[in-house]
């Protein structure tokens, strides 16, 4: 697509925000060839198209919302008609899961050795596996969230606990597959004698490009690190452009359209969906944590209060213990937060949007966990 064609293409589209942590091209990409290349396969559709745009100068994920509601529908009738294809999907997924953590311990050694040719063989061998996790995570989502609408019957009991599970530990898997990753960039680093680091290439770099510049057919990869760290990129993975954008107006362009968006949002009150509601509403103070790096310095504070976040990960299960009520700016019913809470009993709202922005430390408010609102008082 030209460029007018591209932006009047993404205009057209109705667009709804992901999850926007960690927004590294390279683990995206690796995901969403993944998408791409089994899940329509496995599935009998194809996963909806999605973008990393620049909001408020951040990365955001983007998926066209009529294709995700298409792929959903197939996912509702599919469960509906058969809960356990959830389990059985989960069950493959932990098998792949096993194979990973094989293929990074022979990265970790091939490392360790300083054998650059066999580390550059184990880290691709890691990556592709990892792209099949891509196509296995957003089909087990996708099944999860029809089946968890559906609601708990004695039937879907027994899967939607396999579920919560395997939701509960996935992102600790992605995080010590993470580990070995980072120390074979380090190491590839010094090898090829790059001044961008470990990370910065992990962020700005796609699998594709990783794989082209390890094969020595990418020149200039520091320029085009420090190109995209500097002035921004987009993530493209629609059907029929997919690649990353380094054209700064272009960018700016792009950007434009998802920060008035989200601006709208922002200015709306602050309203989810009720993942655990509990006894009724909770009145109680707010605390603010934006990432799980802010935890230990506010975990004092927790005690007692109402926690909001952009999103929680498995690192928050030890502070949880005497919050009042979790509020979520992202996520659905099958989420992190979702999942802990009914586990923990601690009344959750989630996916408001825009409750880390509105609410600060300090606030007192009621959390109406019947309608999924939250009021500041007065």
């Amino acid at each position: 697509m030209t460029p007018s064609e591209l932006l009047a293409y993404i205009k057209s589209q109705k667009w709804f925000f992901g999850v926007r942590a960690d927004a590294s091209i390279l683990f995206y990409s690796a995901k969403q060839d993944g998408v791409r290349k089994f899940v329509k396969e496995i599935h009998g559709l194809d996963f909806a198209e999605t973008m990393l745009v620049p909001v408020s100068a951040q990365p955001v994920r983007a998926i066209n919302v009529e294709q995700a509601k298409a792929f959903h529908e197939v996912s509702r009738s599919l469960v509906l008609e058969n809960p356990k294809i959830l389990q059985d999907r989960i069950k493959e997924n932990d098998k792949l899961w096993v194979r990973i953590a094989r293929e990074c311990e022979a990265l970790d050694r091939a490392v360790k050795a300083g054998d650059e040719k066999a580390a550059i063989e184990a880290y691709k061998t890691a990556a592709e596996s990892y792209s099949m996790h891509g196509a296995h995570f957003i089909i087990i989502f996708s099944l999860g969230l029809k089946l968890t609408e559906a609601g708990v019957t004695p039937e879907t009991k027994e899967v939607l606990a396999v579920h919560d599970v395997w939701r509960n530990t996935v992102a600790l898997k992605e995080e010590l597959m993470g580990e070995s990753w980072y120390d074979f960039f380090v190491f590839i680093a010094g090898q090829k004698r790059v001044h961008s680091s470990a990370l910065d290439l992990m962020r700005f770099l796609s699998l594709s490009e990783v794989f082209a510049w390890l094969d020595g057919n990418l020149d200039g990869v520091d320029a085009l690190v420090d190109s995209r760290k500097n002035n921004g990129f987009v993530y493209l993975d629609l059907r029929e452009d997919r690649r990353v954008i380094d054209d700064t107006e272009l960018n700016s362009a792009i950007g434009d359209q998802f920060t008035a968006q989200e601006e709208k949002t922002e200015a709306q009150d602050i309203k989810g969906q009720v993942a655990f509601a509990g006894k009724g509403n909770v009145v109680g103070q707010v605390v603010v944590v934006k990432n799980k790096e802010e935890l230990p310095s506010k975990s004092g504070s927790l005690d007692g209060k109402i926690l909001a976040t952009i999103q929680t990960t498995p690192h928050f299960i030890p502070y949880l213990k005497g919050v009042k009520a979790i509020i979520t700016d992202e996520g659905g019913i099958t989420c992190h937060a979702a999942i802990v809470s009914r586990e923990m009993g601690i009344p959750c709202i989630v996916g408001t949007k825009n409750a880390t922005k509105v609410l600060k430390d300090g606030d007192d408010v009621e959390v109406d966990t019947e309608n999924g609102e939250v009021r500041k008082n007065q």
